[in-house]
């Protein structure tokens, strides 16, 4: 218990030390709770509602764009089709075709996220965990695939405190509760405590890191980080905007050297006065379409004053949004909308970079899931299978290909190339790796059933023309004489 109580304590200093660090302000941007926009000290409650305004969250969109884009359709072993199956049928049972979301969207905000498997009665558990309630320590972090030991934590779902949590290393899976107490003084203290081991027979720590960006020193980065100047840049130029377009941009119209008439009591006649001051009392001038403003005084001058223009406001969002997403390698028709008339080609160009970071992510992330996957053979007693380095996951087709362009394409390797058709079935576009098993299962039984009948051909008499049997052949009598009759 003493080496697990210090390796707990380390895991929660550093799971605080990164939420301060650097996890709490990228969970804030993320979720819209942004740093408001500079104004004077002296702002009244006008200026503070447009503040509040003039923050836009456009981090979920940027994050959307290659999230759409990772979706894992299928496990394909070396050995063959049908071999995976079992392990596929596990990550079925999991629901991983919806929760895989949850992983991918958590290491491209945060910088990185793990997923734990645990053994159970019904099957492994594929377990997702966020960078905010888990942390792993490798001994070398980039280049181990499984941490030395990890640690996840649970908070109250009311009070938000620590609850539990679960320790993780390359024999157990311990369940640590813990326990409110009072020291001598009334001072208030909660003290770890086991409330359950179990052996999981992995021989690892069965924890898995998805990152989508790491550097040699096994730091991540996700795309929050490094576009928070970029927001607040943009919901500068937004306040701005608000404050241009609702004290400036109107059209001001003025009159000097005519006073306005006085306020006359049509009853009596009079000039109506201030009853507090004593002083007349004037009109209020009316404009309207219909009516002609006139004066007698020939020093009487009419002016408009010009409104505030907010084509530089336009401009410097727009270069602040084109920004971002140069550094987020979004293309720019995502954010801004101003798609028109572009061909085929000048889209696929438009979307290129995108297509670049989106075939990276899927060459870290499908590495991890490989290694989950491979977990889950073990768990099976699949022990040939987990030792598959050669194993691939299936990545979904997600672009814009038609179904007739790409069995086009195919057909054209299968008669041209000589690819076997088998081989291309789990790239068809819009296909599971469930429709994959079934074609192969349809396949097998037809050459079952061809085979059946190319062998009850065989062995059928021959006949003539004239409907009499024809002597059998050498082939054939040497075929059914007994072994000891063989010439």
């Amino acid at each position: 218990m003493a080496d697990i109580k210090r390796r707990l304590e380390h895991a929660l200093e550093r799971l605080r030390y990164e939420y301060d660090e650097r996890l709490e302000e990228i969970d804030r941007y993320y979720r819209g709770k942004m740093a408001s926009p500079y104004m004077p000290t002296s702002a009244n409650a006008e200026y503070k509602l447009l503040a509040e305004r003039a923050i836009h969250n456009w981090l979920p969109w940027v994050v959307a764009a290659p999230l759409q884009n990772l979706q894992v359709d299928g496990f394909r072993p070396s050995e063959g089709n049908g071999k995976g199956k079992e392990v596929w049928d596990t990550w079925q049972t999991n629901r991983m075709d919806a929760r895989q979301g949850v992983v991918h969207e958590g290491a491209l905000v945060y910088g990185h996220a793990y997923v734990a498997v645990l053994p159970g009665p019904d099957g492994p558990k594929i377990a997702p965990m966020s960078a905010l309630r888990a942390w792993a320590a490798y001994d070398d972090p980039v280049c181990d695939e499984f941490p030395l030991y990890a640690v996840q934590i649970f908070q109250h779902p009311d009070t938000g405190t620590l609850e539990r949590a679960r320790y993780f290393d390359d024999r157990h899976v311990v369940e640590i509760t813990y326990k409110a107490s009072t020291g001598p003084f009334g001072e208030s203290y909660t003290t770890p405590m086991i409330s359950g081991r179990k052996a999981h027979g992995f021989g690892v720590t069965p924890v898995v890191r998805f990152s989508p960006n790491m550097d040699a020193l096994g730091r991540s980065v996700g795309l929050v980080q490094p576009l928070i100047p970029v927001c607040d840049r943009i919901n500068q130029t937004w306040f701005d905007l608000l404050i241009a377009q609702t004290y400036g941009s109107f059209k001001v119209r003025y009159v000097t050297g005519m006073a306005p008439p006085l306020d006359v009591d049509p009853a009596t006649g009079e000039v109506r006065t201030d009853p507090a001051t004593g002083e007349p009392l004037y009109k209020a001038i009316e404009f309207s379409p219909d009516r002609a403003m006139m004066a007698e005084d020939p020093d009487t001058k009419f002016g408009e004053l010009s409104e505030t223009s907010l084509d530089g406001f336009h401009k410097s969002l727009e270069l602040n949004v084109q920004h971002m997403a140069a550094v987020s390698q979004t293309p720019p028709h995502y954010l801004l909308g101003n798609m028109a008339n572009l061909s085929a080609d000048a889209l696929a160009a438009a979307e290129s970079a995108l297509t670049r970071k989106v075939d990276a992510l899927k060459q870290t992330f499908g590495e991890s899931w490989e290694t989950v996957l491979r977990l889950c053979a073990h768990a099976l007693g699949k022990t040939k299978l987990s030792k598959d380095r050669k194993a691939q996951v299936v990545w979904r087709d997600t672009g814009s290909r038609s179904l007739a362009q790409t069995a086009d394409a195919f057909g054209k390797l299968v008669q041209m190339v000589s690819v076997p058709p088998e081989a291309l079935w789990d790239k068809l576009p819009g296909f599971s790796q469930t429709d994959v098993d079934k074609f192969h299962e349809f396949k097998d039984k037809a050459d079952e059933q061809a085979a059946k009948i190319a062998a009850g051909q065989a062995n059928a008499p021959t006949h003539d023309v004239t409907g009499g049997d024809q002597p059998p052949t050498p082939q054939q009598q040497a075929q059914q004489a007994p072994p000891g009759d063989a010439k």
